[in-house]
């Protein structure tokens, strides 16, 4: 008999926040990176415009990221934290990209997080496996 873990949330309040938190994440990074393009001064309309079209690409690919893994077989954790640590990894590198700096410390930044993720989330992965 395998032992399942007990949920908190009811099967709806998953459905709900499936897509509630993409457009949450999503509206907190599109606004950061209208921070991030202004360095400090006054908002401007393409400002505000970058930040809204990084919001919704951020919600799309963080849902597609989602669809993407949770089709996939569950034994290949290799594949599930390589796709949610590049999803991150390019979604920071962009947001640090955006503050104007050299490109060399956001490329090395951006590779450090990624590997970093990519590490946590296949201990995550390989350690929760179903026996």
């Amino acid at each position: 008999m395998a032992h399942t873990a007990p949920t908190v949330f009811s099967e709806p309040a998953h459905r709900v926040a499936r897509w509630v938190l993409p457009v949450v994440l999503g509206a907190v990074y599109g606004n950061w990176v209208a921070v991030n393009r202004r360095h400090g001064g006054p908002v401007t309309g393409p400002d505000v415009a970058a930040g809204v079209w990084s919001a919704l690409a951020f919600m799309a690919l963080c849902v597609a990221v989602v669809q993407v893994t949770r089709r996939l077989r569950r034994d290949l954790h290799a594949l599930h934290a390589l796709l949610r640590a590049a999803f991150a990894g390019v979604a920071l590198g962009f947001l640090y990209s955006q503050t104007g700096d050299d490109i060399r410390p956001v490329a090395i930044t951006t590779l450090l997080v990624t590997a970093a993720v990519f590490l946590l989330l296949f201990y995550r992965f390989h350690t929760r496996a179903d026996a």
